[in-house]
Parts: C-alpha cells; structure tokens; sequence
C-alpha cells in the first residue's frame, strides 16, 4: 500500500473537486486529484460516458454569475455559455492554478474507509485498478449527477417505444422524427423537450405540479441582473434600486404572464419551495404548437399515455428528465448521517460521523454555484488542518453542535428537494463561520481572496 498519509485524497477533478483543490492549496494542504475518467472536467465533458450533458445544453446561470472566485468567466463566451465553454473554462482553471499536477487520471475510486494507525486515525482509498494508498483524508467531490432517479410510474414497464433517462439524451439526433414524451421539468427536461419540439414528429412534456418560470433574459439581460437589482430597466418601470428583493422577483414573474394560457399549470407553491424552471423557449415552443404540456402521467398501455387530466397522447420516445440519487457507493453507509435516503454532511461539507470525510458540492441552492461552493469548503480546510496541526481543536465540538437552519421553511416534500438548501441562509452561516471562528471567507467572487496569503488575511483581521 502506498503511504500517502500526509495528503488528502480528492474524489473527482470537475468544478467541484477543483475548487476544494484550490482551497486545500491555499490552506497548505497536499493533494491528490482522482479522477475516474481521462481529463479535468466533471459533467462538463461530455466524452465522459456518466457526463449527462448534451449537445445543446447551456448554462443555466449567466457568464457574470458563474465566476470562480477571482477568476471571471471571459468575455468572449456566450452570455449563457454553451457546455463546451464550461467545459473550457474549468480547464483553463485547473491550468492556470497549476491544478493539473494533482489530477491522476483513470482512478476510478471503488472503496475508502478510515483504519487506525500507530500515528492515529487515517484513510485507506481503493481503486478499480487495484492500487491502494492511505491518506489523511477524504473529499468527496464526484457532483449530484450521477445516479439516475426513476420514479415509480404506472405502466412504463409495459412501454412498447424506447424509454431512457435523460442522462442517455446527448444529441437532437435521437429525438428526429420521432414523438417524444419528455417526463419532467427541470431544467434539462425543458431543454430536451425544446429539442424534441424543433425536431420532433410531435412533442410532449409531463409535469406533476405548476412551476415558477423565468425568462433568462429580460429588458435584454441576464435575469440575475434583475433579481439582483444592479441591472436597467425602461424609463416606464419603477428603477430597480427602488425595488425591494421581492418586488425585482415579482416584476420577472409578470413578465412570463399567466402560465395556464399555455396549458401550464398555476403554481401552487411560493417561490423557493420547490425548484424554479429557467428556461425561454419552452414557452416559446408551447405557444407556436411545437409542443404540448401535460399533467403527471396516469397510465401507460403500447405507446398510448394516459394523463390525470384524462387527455392522452401517442409517443415512440419516453425521456425521464426525472432527476438523480445522491449516492456515494465506495462509501460504507454506516459513516454518513442519512436524510431521506440521502447523505448529510454538517453544514453541507464535514461528516459527523467520522474525521477526515469531506463533501464538495453537495448540496442543491439557487444562485452563485461556484462562489457558494467555494465558501463552503472553505470549512472542510480548517477541519483538515485541524487534523493536521491541532489549530482550532477548541472551537471543534462548538462547530460540529452548531445547526443553524439551512432550508426554507416551505419546502415542498419531493426527491429533488431532500438535498435544496437556501443560498441566503449557507452565505449568513459561513458569514458566522467567520466572524465567531475564524473561518476566512472569500467575501464575494470579486475577492481577490486566492491572491492572500492566510497569514495576511488574519493579520489584517486584528489590526
């Protein structure tokens, strides 16, 4: 067994195992990088065979929302940028913070579990090419996409077309001439119902309950712009700045008018109690005839699928847009917390059960994806150094007992939610991570946070 006991072993080398690389980096940690496919990328490379993107997806945030902190998205890509840019941009990430020296590529992890030592408590990582190496440490980092979820649905089995989940759908391709049922309305089943729509002999789409849409642009700009209120708004509109956060929301909801003129139904829900639809075309193709909105399915018999709503539709194609399972199978499930069948890390990144097991990415949260991200591994690296060091041990049982409240009250009881915290509550929570800790926090994906040494941000903290 190689002894790599002085390192910390991170599972995954996309976005979110990059960023936690970062933050390790900067804590004066080492690492390793294992990455089970054969470059950096995560989802974002589509040559991947688990990546679920597609030929035609997109960003769902825009260029400006989706820096890494102190590292912008350049201008010369798509305001919402398309999966290769994504793709290009971690790369160059990786590249340009010297991130590609840690990743080992063709290291698909099969087994990690912790064993005492004569030097005390470390990790021994297994791997399908029959390696096995001990490490201080464990950061999970493999993204909440990987693990297909299939509901149960009455007759599916019995289907006489294709049935697939949508992390099979790559290209319009196999959609072409076909009629297409896409299950689902996330943002990936809208987007494959709009291919279906554009290429398809018919298409149709399936959602068990009324969603908020939002458009991606409007009055000409990143909807983030808006909801933020740093964007600009017609001289007939009341000035953003004069706008409360709820009003902003409010005035993009308006704009998609009465969703039930499109065959939709009405939310029945606030905003924020479930996930949210960005999307502008789905509208757009449902108001031109290119596609039809259902409710949650009855029935399947042949290829006819009967709707609550008692319509019906003929399809070839069943595309389950229906969402995946949290899982993280080299792991012994007895040394996680368990919520709904789902793992639980303590504010989202440190086990409870065991030291030394991290998590990088796993929670779900509308907004600043890699920024939020970036904050909140920022505690597995006081944790790890921790272990290595012993700074901060008297703070260690105050930290693992503080449970601030992380969701919204109002969540609607589904799969996709098990795992939806608010973005509000995580930035207030590691707010006080840093304030009453210690905890350095990049303030904002402007920071130059990754340019300071810690040793300068702390002095600067007690001038």
């Amino acid at each position: 067994m190689e002894n790599r006991e002085n390192r910390f072993a991170i599972v995954g080398a996309g976005p979110n195992g990059l960023i936690a690389a970062r933050a390790f980096q900067r804590g004066g940690l080492d690492i390793d990088i294992l990455e089970r496919h054969d470059a950096v990328g995560g989802i974002w490379n589509i040559d991947n065979p688990t990546s679920p993107v597609y030929e035609s997806c997109n960003f769902i945030s825009d260029r400006a929302s989706s820096a890494m902190v102190g590292y912008p998205m350049p201008e010369g890509v798509a305001v919402f940028p398309t999966w290769h840019e994504v793709r290009d941009f971690i790369r160059a990430f990786a590249r340009d913070h010297d991130l590609d020296q840690y990743v080992i590529t063709g290291k698909d992890v099969t087994e990690a579990y912790p064993v005492e030592t004569d030097e005390g408590q470390r990790w021994v990582v297994k791997t399908s090419d029959g390696a096995e190496a001990l490490y201080r440490g464990v950061v999970w980092a493999c993204g909440l996409q990987r693990t297909p979820y299939l509901p149960e649905i009455n007759g599916l089995e019995n289907f006489e077309g294709e049935v697939f989940h949508s992390n099979k759908y790559k290209r319009i391709e196999q959609v072409v001439g076909k009629r297409v049922l896409v299950i689902g309305a996330g943002n990936s089943g809208v987007d494959i119902a709009c291919d279906a729509a554009m290429a398809g002999k018919t298409a149709h789409l399936s959602v068990r309950r009324g969603y908020h849409f939002f458009p991606k642009l409007l009055f000409g700009q990143p909807i983030m712009q808006l909801l933020s209120r740093t964007g600009k708004v017609p001289q007939a509109v009341t000035p953003l700045s004069e706008l409360t956060e709820a009003e902003a929301m409010q005035l993009a909801l308006e704009s998609v008018g009465d969703l039930t003129s499109f065959g939709l139904q009405k939310p029945d829900h606030e905003v924020g109690a479930t996930h949210y639809i960005m999307n502008d075309q789905v509208l757009y193709q449902i108001a031109h005839g290119h596609l039809e909105a259902h409710q949650d399915i009855d029935s399947i018999s042949g290829k006819t699928v009967q709707f609550v709503d008692g319509t019906s539709a003929e399809v070839d194609v069943i595309i389950c847009a229906t969402g995946y399972v949290f899982d993280i199978p080299w792991l012994d499930p007895k040394l996680l917390d368990w919520d709904e069948g789902s793992p639980k890390f303590h504010l989202g990144t440190i086990a409870s059960k065991v030291e030394g097991l991290y998590a990088a990415g796993a929670v779900h949260f509308p907004g600043l994806t890699y920024m939020t991200w970036d904050r909140l591994i920022q505690l597995a690296v006081w944790d790890a150094k921790r272990l290595m060091t012993g700074e901060g041990q008297e703070f260690r049982d105050e930290i693992m007992n503080y449970n601030p409240v992380l969701k919204n009250d109002n969540l609607i009881k589904t799969h996709r939610n098990i795992n939806q915290y608010d973005m509000a509550k995580l930035m207030a929570m590691t707010d006080e991570l840093q304030n009453r800790y210690g905890i350095e926090m990049p303030a904002s994906a402007a920071d130059d946070f990754y340019s300071r040494s810690p040793a300068e941000k702390l002095h600067a903290a007690t001038v």
